[in-house]
């Protein structure tokens, strides 16, 4: 079981070697040999640590909660090696761009910077460790896409198929698409409202002064389904066109105008065809990346000190 540690009690994890007077020297002995590298104790043991961070001091020194969390650890070691080995041979690479677009994304569903470093934070998560966890998770996505590069498209008649099969999962709630601009005070609002009232247009006000995260995107929000969040229950009654008064919610003062509309309903077998291939070829693609990671990991040479490995122990700052 994971618990979560309170930041006013909180107190840092750290993987250490104890029982030895030497300790520098042990730190840079070799735990794990993967397919000829080496991870030393210190590497292994700051990656612990890491795995760790969501343990309280206690749950961290359960002895089953360590060993499920070493073992972890060594599989981590182990995917990381077959994917940066088959990266290396087959010219695979992740830019600096890459990480920085990726991590944009991530940070974008965030009302601002400080809302996400405060969530990595509550976590207990370095922003550092967030983004080499980030690039790692990026060259693995690229991987995957060059193993199912060659995979075969869903046939019509796979996902006609599918599609009598699961007529249930394309029964679809009603969908409204907004442009908002949110702002933090009523006064705000409606000067933003007079100046939509004077001819003003929403998606350029929406990116100067909207307070949400579509803010930067003219304000799209994209498809909202009926019941997603209470101020947004007035656009299912409003023409396509129309815009919204001045609404209150948690969130601030939201001005919004509709988009476009789609009633509840079940998607036929057209409407739902997209969807489906998506469906189908995502199944098809976990399917064979796992096939060849599995097949990798038996043709790896692992060598490892459980000895050592069994030395490793967790304290607390400050025990």
């Amino acid at each position: 079981m994971r618990f979560t540690i309170l930041p006013a009690t909180a107190l840092l994890l750290l993987a250490s070697i104890g029982c030895t007077s030497k300790e520098s020297v042990v730190l840079e002995k070799p735990v794990l040999v993967i397919n000829g590298t080496t991870v030393t104790t210190k590497q292994y043991s700051e990656r612990l640590a890491l795995r760790l961070r969501t343990y309280d001091a206690l749950s961290a020194k359960d002895e089953a909660n360590l060993e499920r969390a070493k073992e972890e650890t060594v599989k981590a070691f182990i995917l990381e090696n077959i994917a940066r080995t088959y990266a290396d041979k087959n010219g695979i690479k992740v830019t600096e761009s890459e990480i920085n677009d990726q991590a944009k994304k991530i940070q974008s569903s965030y009302p601002d910077e400080f809302s996400f470093r405060r969530a990595l934070a509550d976590e207990h998560i370095a922003y550092e460790d967030w983004k080499n966890d980030l690039s790692l998770t990026v060259l693995q996505k690229k991987i995957l896409e060059a193993i199912t590069a060659k995979l075969p498209e869903p046939t019509e008649a796979e996902m006609k198929e599918y599609y009598e099969a699961n007529k249930a999962k394309f029964q679809q709630v009603a969908k409204v698409r907004l442009r908002q601009i949110v702002l933090e005070k009523e006064d705000d609002a409606k000067r933003i409202l007079d100046q939509l009232n004077e001819k003003g247009e929403m998606a350029k006000l929406a990116k100067q002064f909207s307070i949400a995260p579509e803010g930067s995107n003219g304000g799209d929000t994209g498809w909202l389904d009926k019941g997603t969040l209470e101020v947004f229950d007035q656009a299912f009654k409003m023409n396509v066109g129309a815009r919204s008064k001045i609404l209150k919610s948690p969130y601030g003062y939201h001005i919004y105008e509709v988009l476009k509309k789609e009633p509840e309903g079940r998607l036929n077998f057209p409407e739902a065809k997209d969807k489906i291939r998506a469906i189908l070829k995502e199944r098809r693609e976990q399917v064979a990346f796992s096939t060849w990671l599995e097949g990798q990991v038996r043709q790896s040479s692992v060598k490892r000190d459980d000895a050592l490995l069994q030395a490793i122990k967790v304290t607390t700052r400050g025990s």
